[in-house]
């Protein structure tokens, strides 16, 4: 493992042009000043807020966190890269305006990608980071919902005729197969066609979802690295039809690894006593699982990752 730095913390907003609103990002970046505790929104992190940034730094990581999420899902994660010598930007998609309003552009599969082309463009332009952003290593690293937007956003191509198949032949599935999945999907099929593409170098995949939205074709233009991590005992999602299926049409592009017993969960990032009060279900695991001592590896094999990619 590489030399470990010290924390800052820039907090910035981007703005969606679309969406018409302000995107909340964090980032977080390998630094030599002292830290102190400072207070982001109801969390504290010891960090060194504003501080500058060390002269040469690995590359960019975007953490993209699952439906409905904020930017400190995966600040666990996100401060683990920058010890270890990456910018990484955590941030809030504003998921739930597209749903409510049923307009195309807002839907979360449409504005998501955009909102990634939106972020790189505005860190890699931010006076404390462009200058040593230069290399364009871009790593991606998405939970769920968020994987499929590293996925959109490295160039794959929803294929909703692999959904028509799985629908019709597959189990009952509401978020894909209802009346009301159906004219969602209709009503953004041409934008889904025309998403933007990030120059994403590799990508780590956390329980990704949406499975049945992609065939073999739809990575005919993606031929980055890619690992997938998956739950074993994922609640949410169903584990043949998303992270195994992607490993399957992804082939010898990707890398499969299973978190035996966990929970679709198991990837946010440790919960506090008052967050395991205030939202339980996002913060209870099988008695048989710690999640501090798994996030310490998954943290460390994330950064390995990148590391071995980008020596």
């Amino acid at each position: 493992m590489s030399e470990e730095w010290d924390i800052g913390l820039r907090l910035i907003q981007l703005s969606d042009p679309v969406m018409q609103s302000e995107l909340d990002v964090a980032v977080w970046y390998p630094s030599d000043a002292e830290v102190k505790e400072e207070a982001v929104g109801m969390a504290i992190f010891q960090v060194a807020k504003d501080a500058d940034l060390i002269s040469e730094v690995k590359g960019l990581v975007l953490i993209s966190h699952g439906f409905s999420g904020t930017f400190i899902a995966h600040q666990d994660t996100a401060q683990y890269l920058a010890k270890n010598g990456y910018v990484v930007a955590t941030f809030t998609h504003p998921d739930l305006p597209g749903l409510k309003t049923g307009i195309p552009q807002l839907d979360p599969m449409v504005s998501r990608p955009r909102q990634i082309a939106v972020i790189v463009d505005g860190i890699s332009n931010h006076p404390l980071f462009k200058d040593s952003l230069l290399n364009k290593r871009i790593g991606f690293v998405g939970f769920s919902l968020g994987a499929y937007t590293g996925l959109v956003s490295a160039g794959a191509k929803p294929d909703l005729l692999s959904l028509e198949h799985y629908c019709a032949t597959g189990p009952r599935d509401f978020l894909l197969c209802s009346v009301a999945a159906r004219q969602r999907f209709n009503s953004i099929r041409t934008h889904l066609a025309s998403l933007p593409v990030t120059q994403i170098s590799a990508a780590v995949l956390l329980a990704p979802a949406y499975g049945p939205l992609f065939s073999e074709k739809s990575f005919a233009n993606v031929s980055i690295p890619i690992r997938i991590i998956s739950a074993g005992k994922d609640e949410e999602l169903d584990n043949r039809v998303n992270a195994q299926h992607f490993k399957s049409v992804l082939s010898d592009k990707a890398g499969h690894e299973i978190i035996a017993g966990a929970g679709h969960y198991i990837f946010m990032a440790p919960c506090s006593d008052k967050l395991k009060l205030a939202v339980p279900v996002i913060c209870t695991d099988p008695e048989s699982i710690d999640r501090v001592d798994i996030h310490k590896r998954l943290n460390k094999n994330i950064v390995l990752f990148f590391d071995k990619l980008w020596r």
